[in-house]
């Protein structure tokens, strides 16, 4: 029986309910973010500071601002069914006529004042990819008071040489070859939410580090590159990737050594040399996602998930026509 229009839409919003309040238990089950952002909140609220939590999710910065005793907050959120958990947990801590609540995108929002500290956490698995520049520097431009301060203050993607031991070549269990999976696995990115699978073979390089009190505007999300010489670089089979964000002048949240931000791997082939140099390229841009890996005496290798999307939609036109049973 087909399901009505509405008992459809009841159906996405009861999954997604589901995933809201489990993704937003698991970032405040976070201590390492937790207690670097509320020690960065301490530094600046006073009784005279006026704050502005974008993205504000559950609602817990613009909280711990009130209770710091700032002299108002506002907290913007654009998805509507987080709108409730913001308004029951500022009630729950005693703070509910202290704090203005807008639904909406901060960008598309008007505000009658300045703000002496904005905070977001738009901060993706790889940094830049939930919108924190072009959030902070519009924040900066449209909402910041004279001498007020963003936080966090500066963003980066890091990235490092690593051994992923969870990868799967053949089926465990089961004589079968997928080595056609296999090609195209190597070009899809995925995010490792044990880190206890990956060892790390070199130190983090930074691929890119943003000023978010100086930029103007997106930075250039291609040509990131970095080179290492792992002493095991016939052990290295992925690029990790992950965010650091610097609060405040000695205040840097590092994301691998969170429970909640997950490392993103990018893989390739491992080269058979002991040791030698290793480069790595890399374009994050949402439509070109594509990467490069090179090491001394060795083919480039070159990955992007166009080529496993367009592999399969070429292979499928060569597949046999699937032809409906006939009803008896």
């Amino acid at each position: 029986m087909k399901k009505s229009a509405t008992a459809e839409k009841d159906a996405l919003f009861y999954q997604h309910m589901q995933e809201m309040v489990r993704y937003h238990q698991l970032m405040l089950r976070d201590e390492a973010r937790n207690k670097l952002f509320y020690e960065a909140l301490e530094r600046f609220v006073t009784s005279d500071t006026r704050v502005l939590d974008i993205g504000s999710g559950s609602g817990v910065w613009a909280i711990a601002a009130a209770r710091l005793g700032a002299k108002s907050v506002t907290a913007i959120e654009a998805n509507p069914m987080l709108i409730p958990l913001i308004m029951a947990h500022a009630a729950e801590n005693g703070v509910a006529d202290r704090i203005k609540i807008v639904n909406g995108l901060s960008q598309d929002v008007n505000l009658k004042h300045k703000f002496d500290l904005i905070v977001s956490e738009t901060i993706g698995n790889q940094a830049f990819d939930e919108n924190i520049v072009p959030t902070m520097v519009d924040a900066r431009e449209r909402f910041l008071a004279k001498g007020g301060v963003l936080l966090p203050q500066k963003v980066a993607l890091k990235a490092a040489p690593a051994y992923l031991s969870e990868e799967v070549t053949t089926p465990r269990g089961v004589p079968v070859s997928t080595n056609y999976l296999n090609g195209l696995a190597l070009n899809i990115t995925s995010k490792i939410a044990n880190k206890d699978h990956i060892e790390l073979l070199d130190a983090p390089a930074k691929l890119l580090e943003v000023d978010l009190r100086s930029c103007n505007a997106d930075p250039n999300l291609g040509g990131l590159t970095a080179e290492w010489a792992p002493s095991e670089l016939s052990k290295v089979n992925v690029i990790a990737l992950w965010a650091e964000c610097e609060l405040a002048d000695d205040i840097v949240l590092d994301t691998w050594h969170t429970t909640n931000w997950m490392p993103v791997v990018c893989r390739f082939k491992p080269f058979d040399g002991t040791s030698g140099k290793l480069q790595f390229s890399l374009n994050i841009d949402a439509q070109l996602y594509h990467w490069t890996v090179n090491s001394d005496g060795f083919a480039a290798q070159a990955y992007t998930p166009i080529f496993a999307y367009t592999r399969i939609k070429l292979d499928s036109r060569r597949a046999p026509r699937q032809v409906k049973a006939r009803k008896q």
